[in-house]
């Protein structure tokens, strides 16, 4: 009796140098833009790494240290993971009471920071600390708000080429609890009210308040009785950068830059703009995105589309087994969606 396990793991990163500027950092300088001041760089406290590292266990240790708080906050936004494991006599066939399926569901979700260093304008923060208004309870840092944002389908049987074998799929997201809080605020008390009760202009409430976008991950592990794995990440929001681990070392990522300007050319710190922040913020109003307010038969339907004339998956790791390839078994299996 053989024992096969395998496990995969998207970490999202929200790219960015030292913003204490208390410290020689830059205020501004992460891939969260700005826009004038009336945007989300004040409002999120980026990961202070570039990149992160091959080693996942790493990751689950290293902290980042602001002034503004008294413990280490996580150097990522979000994490999905998938692990299966279970026994075959032969390499061919499966024993279906040794398959177990783990997933990071219980995982408390990261932190959602409001930079607060003294001098620095900061919209939240002087809703913070307004005596007549009480809708974050005093806090600076809130978990991300996951409610509602994951599917997990079940460890499901599957047969390629009369190799036995199983495979999962978790599509998780989460998204800025201050904002989601702002809009249910906005929907509360209208436009015009919300725009005097925050004293926030009209170009201050966009399009990320009116629907809060969500970062998200469609993550699928698919392992054979051969020993054949394959992780695919069917689909990630454009913003910000996603990697993929598979058996605790990074495997793939997503292509991202920092920032880049409207009118094309090289995007510097403390520039305001950057397309692929829109191009995220608007994906949340139409099917593009599972969490939009549509049919989840809409989101399939594009994503199969997608698949068939790419670039997608969006991320993709697989090791040929005894018998079997990883693009065998990626050619026979199309996206198990998990609702």
């Amino acid at each position: 009796m053989v024992e096969r396990a395998t496990s995969a793991t998207t970490v999202t990163l929200l790219p960015g140098h030292s913003e204490n500027s208390a410290a020689g950092g830059d205020a501004l300088d992460s891939a969260m833009p700005d826009y004038g001041g009336k945007c989300l760089d004040a409002w999120f406290v980026a990961d202070a790494v570039t990149d992160l590292p091959d080693d996942l266990e790493t990751i689950r240790e290293i902290r980042k240290h602001l002034p503004e708080y008294d413990e280490g906050l996580r150097q990522y936004r979000l994490a999905n993971r998938i692990e299966l494991s279970f026994a075959t006599p032969d390499g061919r066939n499966v024993v279906d009471s040794s398959i177990t399926l783990g997933t990071n569901a219980n995982e408390k979700p990261s932190y959602v920071g409001v930079e607060g260093e003294d001098g620095e304008e900061n919209v939240v923060t002087d809703i913070i600390e307004r005596d007549d208004l009480d809708w974050f309870g005093g806090e600076t840092k809130l978990r991300a708000d996951v409610e509602n944002k994951r599917f997990e389908s079940d460890a499901v049987r599957e047969k390629v080429e009369g190799v036995e074998g199983v495979r999962a799929a978790v599509l998780f997201g989460g998204s800025d609890t201050y904002i989601e809080i702002m809009r249910e605020k906005f929907y509360e008390l209208g436009p015009v009210e919300f725009l005097e009760v925050t004293g926030m202009d009209a170009e201050a409430v966009p399009a990320f308040i009116v629907q809060p976008p969500t970062m998200y991950t469609f993550l699928e592990l698919a392992a054979m009785a051969d020993g054949t794995t394959l992780a695919r990440v069917w689909d990630a929001s454009p913003y910000p950068k996603h990697y993929l681990y598979v058996d605790e070392r990074k495997r793939d990522e997503t292509a991202f830059e920092e920032g880049s300007r409207l009118s094309g050319g090289e995007w510097r710190a403390n520039e305001n703009a950057n397309e692929r922040f829109g191009q995220w913020v608007l994906e949340e109003q139409d099917l593009r995105s599972p969490f939009s307010p549509h049919t989840r038969s809409g989101y399939e339907r594009y994503v199969d589309h997608a698949t068939s004339v790419g670039p997608f998956p969006a991320m993709t790791y697989g090791e040929d087994g005894d018998e079997l390839t990883a693009s065998a078994v990626a050619s026979h299996l199309p996206p198990l969606f998990p609702w």
